[in-house]
């Protein structure tokens, strides 16, 4: 969503225009645990690899790293704008107190 203000400053029109990106990146699946087969399985797959992409990315962007990652998935392509330059950004995680989950947890947590 793209989001434009302006206001009169001292007689100049000033325009502000920015960006809004909702994302629900879903979760990683464990192939052997969802028994996923086929188109399944491949999609499962894209999944884990944008979301490894992305976590790539923002390590790089934490450490200062001069090259970025971004062309490496179209999630991460998408994203660019809203995890780079001076871009606000919110991450609302969703984990479970399950014992059942606890590594899925903990990975959610490290990767928020």
């Amino acid at each position: 969503m793209i989001l434009e203000t302006s206001r009169i400053e001292d007689g100049v029109t000033r325009n502000k225009i920015s960006q809004f990106n909702i994302t629900d990146l879903a979760g990683s699946e464990w192939l052997w645990d969802t028994k996923a087969e086929g188109d399944w399985a491949k999609e499962a797959t894209s999944i884990n690899k944008s979301l490894s992409t992305l976590g790539l990315v923002i390590n790089q962007l934490a450490k200062n790293v001069a090259f970025k990652s971004y062309w490496d998935s179209v999630l991460t392509k998408v994203l660019k704008n809203s995890i780079g330059g001076n871009a606000k950004t919110l991450v609302i995680a969703n984990v479970s107190p399950s014992d059942k989950f606890v590594y899925d947890t903990i990975s959610t947590l490290q990767f928020a």
